[in-house]
């Protein structure tokens, strides 16, 4: 008599709920019921279905109804379709849980295939999103005669995307590597950070370009079968994964019936959303359509479904990109609201501030950008605000927002704590031509030098095709250093750390700001004395570290070249 218990305690969660469920333990093959779903503009249609089997292992992961899916929305689709996961599935006119999963490559169109998640795991989320409106439902144990796991694929919602180029398209799905140059800030990344991952390796099937929801046009009200959005980019730029909408309590909304990210705790925007229409494909057909206005927060991302809160909108990161180029007299501006996740915060911010310099400078090419911006967080003690230059002899677009995207990701990882962006805004000025300047030579006053001594040095410095200027200045040697030689060095920009450096040591998120100022920028000049660390002798390995050092800014121009001199050290 378990399942008699069964359904006692999911009878309690049913009249907390308002809503009338069939629990696992009672659905039974042969049994009919229809789903909902939208398959183009804003009607609600009914689709039918009929248990084939029940799938009820050990534990609540692999526990599905195998049903078939027929009906004129079905076959106007071309079968089930990623965007119809979390259509809700009626069972004797009771919810029996959410589409799920479809079999991919199907030769059966009219009546293919499909997997229902069941209600039980999907109302935990409910009472995660909002404790109290349901009691938990214990998994039911295996059954007699459970038939083994089918190979069905989930109905993964595919992300729609407006405002963005196809380049920016491709690199929201394919991620980008912010390690390039060999930035220091790349060194306080977590070693398994080798790179920003797109949204395919995240688990998204596909990201379409859409054009946005047409002016005027109302989406239908987040009821089940409903389309919804789940938001990642809201603004000048939207990108959003469509599903369908399972149950509506209280304004907690469950839907999708399988993970989005599978972050668990989330902060993604609840949004409306639109469907143009259904296309028909050989493996999977899916939902073309685009996320609309925010309507609240989706806060819980799990196995079983996504559950989101209408009216309760999480924080998210305001974000101002303007671009201007003087040479074609432009001036654009894009301003989005993007979710503060750690995993996307960097990709979120380079793909908006890619699209950005391409959306100003029309075409992919060279130039020279100076770009300032400022990163505002709750936790953060300060604002950072930082300015640097960038130059490429292909395409600058693609350095105007790296290092702002590098600092993100390592304010995310930070040992710290959580900085809670709250704002991020980027302003850069891109010219055609190269604002460079060469290092060409370096001179000292003597050949040798003894401990204490001033280097007195000159470094020639070439302007991209200009004039030859000298900077000099000194630098000291410190008194009592040991040491056969010194080397000195001209370089632009920043520097690695040298193998006889220790790693510098980080106690708070004001010292890492600090950390972060003092990078020098790539319009930086530097010239330092280098000293030979005495433990190379013992690891057989030339070891060097900095013992003083001046720097100048060329304002706007990039600094290239390193050149260095051995100084040999005598005794006084």
């Amino acid at each position: 008599m378990k399942w008699l218990g069964l359904c006692a305690v999911a009878c309690v969660g049913l009249i907390a709920l308002g809503a009338d469920i069939i629990p696992l333990a009672e659905i039974q093959p042969g049994m009919t019921g229809y789903g909902l779903t939208v398959v183009a503009g804003t009607e609600i249609v009914r689709f039918e279905i009929e248990v084939v089997a029940v799938l009820d292992e050990p534990g609540e992961r692999n526990d599905f109804i195998v049903v078939r899916a027929f009906g004129p929305a079905i076959a106007r689709s071309g079968g089930v379709a990623q965007g119809m996961s979390g259509s809700p599935i009626y069972l004797n006119g009771r919810l029996a849980g959410a589409l799920s999963r479809a079999a991919a490559w199907s030769a059966d169109r009219e009546r293919p295939l499909a997997l229902v998640t069941p209600i039980e795991p999907m109302l935990r989320v409910l009472a995660e999103v909002a404790p109290g409106p349901t009691e938990p439902v214990p998994a039911d144990g295996p059954r007699a005669g459970a038939l083994p796991r089918l190979d069905l694929a989930f109905l993964r919602s595919p992300v729609a995307v407006s405002g963005l180029s196809a380049r920016s398209v491709a690199t929201l799905e394919e991620g980008v590597d912010l390690r390039l140059l060999g930035h220091p800030l790349a060194s306080l990344l977590p070693a398994w950070r080798t790179a920003v991952p797109g949204l395919r390796s995240l688990g998204v099937p596909c990201v379409l370009a859409a054009p946005p929801a047409p002016r005027g046009l109302s989406s239908p009200d987040l009821a089940p079968g409903a389309p919804v959005g789940v938001g990642l980019a809201v603004g000048d730029v939207t990108i959003g994964a469509l599903g369908t909408v399972t149950l509506v309590e209280n304004d907690v909304v469950l839907a999708f019936g399988h993970p989005f990210l599978f972050t668990g705790p989330a902060r993604y925007f609840l949004t409306s959303a639109h469907v143009f229409d259904t296309v028909a494909a050989y493996d999977f057909s899916y939902k073309f359509g685009t996320v609309g206005g925010v309507l609240g927060g989706v806060y819980a991302d799990r196995w079983a479904a996504v559950g989101g809160v209408i009216g309760r909108t999480p924080t998210g990161v305001t974000t101002t990109f303007r671009i201007r180029d003087p040479s074609g007299d432009t001036d654009q501006t894009l301003q989005i609201k993007l979710v503060d996740e750690p995993r996307l915060s960097a990709l979120l911010l380079y793909v908006a501030g890619l699209e950005a310099v391409d959306q100003a400078l029309d075409r992919i090419g060279p130039g020279t950008a100076a770009v300032r911006y400022t990163v505002t967080g709750r936790n953060l003690p300060r604002p950072l605000v930082r300015e640097n230059v960038f130059l490429s002899t292909q395409d600058i677009a693609l350095y105007v927002p790296w290092e702002l995207a590098l600092v993100a990701d390592v304010l995310a990882y930070n040992e710290f704590a959580d900085p809670g962006l709250l704002t991020v805004n980027l302003e850069a000025v891109v010219q055609p031509g190269f604002a460079a300047t060469e290092v060409l030579a370096l001179v000292t006053d003597r050949d040798t030098y003894a401990p204490g001594d001033r280097v007195r040095f000159a470094v020639t410095l070439r302007g991209w095709r200009g004039q030859l200027e000298t900077w000099d200045g000194w630098v000291e040697i410190p008194d009592g250093i040991d040491t056969p030689y010194v080397e000195l060095r001209a370089y632009g920009g920043p520097r690695q750390r040298e193998k006889g450096e220790p790693a510098r040591t980080l106690q708070s998120l004001a010292d890492l700001l600090d950390f972060i100022d003092g990078i020098p920028t790539y319009d930086t000049l530097t010239v330092e004395l280098f000293a030979l660390d005495p433990l190379s002798s013992l690891v057989g390995q030339t070891r060097l570290y900095g013992v003083d050092g001046v720097s100048d800014r060329i304002p706007h121009t990039v600094v290239y070249g390193e050149l260095s001199v051995i100084l040999p050290i005598h005794g006084k």
